[in-house]
């Protein structure tokens, strides 16, 4: 299945959810801190694990940067 994750395209095999997705990529999420939209729609992180992904989705993840 091929979709684009923050403007990069990548594949991955067809049954990934939002949770699967974000551990694939490294993404650590035990603070919180992150949020995923799909087709510019904000998924709440309690949906992530059955949140199935689908072909040619646009997903952003956004974490929170740090400065001051």
């Amino acid at each position: 299945m091929n979709i684009t994750v923050n403007n990069k395209s990548i594949t991955l095999p067809s049954a990934f959810s939002i949770a699967q997705l974000l551990e694939h990529m490294n993404i650590s999420v035990a603070k919180g801190a992150v949020a995923v939209a799909i087709n510019d729609e904000i998924v709440s992180k309690d949906l992530w694990d059955n949140h199935a992904l689908s072909e040619n989705d646009h997903v952003t993840i956004v974490a929170p940067a740090q400065g001051g």
